[in-house]
């Protein structure tokens, strides 16, 4: 067995759960470490973002509504706390 990525392209991608724990704080924005994704609250508190990788060479994938759902449930609790 080899690790070449072409090999994966009929593997069923794997959806995978979005967790707290996934987010990194950068100042203002957050980021998503398995994917690269960072959100910002812009106005009225929408979640912005730059969606990064979603579906991973791994065969893993993220659903960006997911992402953001998450990543603003962290920002409301930050933004509770300041």
């Amino acid at each position: 067995m080899t690790d070449d990525p072409g090999l994966n392209r009929g593997r069923n991608k794997m959806h995978m759960k979005v967790m707290a724990e996934q987010f990194v704080p950068a100042g203002d924005r957050l980021t998503h470490t398995p994917t690269g994704s960072r959100f910002w609250l812009g106005d009225r508190d929408v979640v912005c973002c730059e969606p990064g990788r979603l579906i991973l060479q791994t065969g893993d994938d993220y659903k960006l509504d997911e992402l953001k759902d998450e990543a603003w449930r962290i920002m409301a609790v930050k933004r509770k706390g300041a």
